[in-house]
C-alpha cells in the first residue's frame, strides 16, 4: 500500500482502472497533495503543493502511485537529475516523462523527491529509489489539458497520463 492513504472505499490497484470514482491521497485534513482523475482512455493527474518545487515532486509521486504498490519504504539509492524545458508546463512533461523512463526501463519505483531548484526554465532534483516491477503502465505523459499555475493556497498542476 502507498503511504500517502487512499479516499474512502478505494483501494489498490485503482479500484480496477479507476472505476466510477477518482483516487485522491489524504493529506493530515488538508487538500490532497495529488490525485487521478477519471478521463476517457487516460488519467488525469492533479498536483498540488504549497511552492513550485511542492507541486512538481506531488506531480511525480502522484504518477508513481499509480505505476507502484508500494509499503512504505526507505531509497535503497539516490539519483540527480537534471531537467531544462522552453516553459514551467514543458518542465513538468519533462520531468514526469524522465521519471517514466528511468522507472519503466530501470525496474525501479521513485519513492522520495527532493527538488533542490527549481524556476520557468529548469528543474534539478535528487530522487530516492527501490528497486520494484511496475504493475500497471503507462504510455507517455502527455500536452493534453496541461496546466501548472498559481492557485489560492499555492500551486497546482494538471496532466493526462496516456495509459
Amino acid at each position: 500500500m502507498i503511504s500517502n492513504g487512499y479516499s474512502k472505499g478505494l483501494q489498490p490497484h485503482w479500484l480496477h482502472r479507476l472505476g466510477r470514482e477518482a483516487a485522491s491521497a489524504e493529506h493530515r485534513g488538508h487538500a490532497a497533495p495529488f490525485e487521478l482523475l477519471e478521463h476517457p482512455a487516460d488519467i488525469r493527474l492533479r498536483a498540488r503543493g504549497a511552492t513550485l518545487a511542492e507541486v512538481f515532486a506531488n506531480a511525480a509521486r502522484g504518477m508513481m502511485a499509480y505505476l507502484f504498490e508500494l509499503v512504505e519504504a526507505k531509497p535503497e539509492r539516490w539519483e540527480r537529475i537534471e531537467i531544462t524545458a522552453p516553459d514551467r508546463e514543458a518542465l513538468l512533461v519533462d520531468w514526469l516523462s524522465e521519471l517514466l523512463c528511468r522507472a519503466t526501463s530501470n525496474y525501479n519505483a521513485y519513492i522520495s523527491f527532493q527538488v533542490d531548484e527549481i524556476d520557468e526554465h529548469r528543474l534539478v532534483a535528487r530522487v530516492g529509489i527501490v528497486s520494484a516491477v511496475a504493475i500497471d503502465d503507462i504510455k507517455a505523459v502527455t500536452h493534453h489539458e496541461l496546466a501548472v499555475g498559481k492557485c489560492n493556497d499555492g500551486w497546482e498542476a494538471t496532466v493526462v497520463l496516456d495509459v
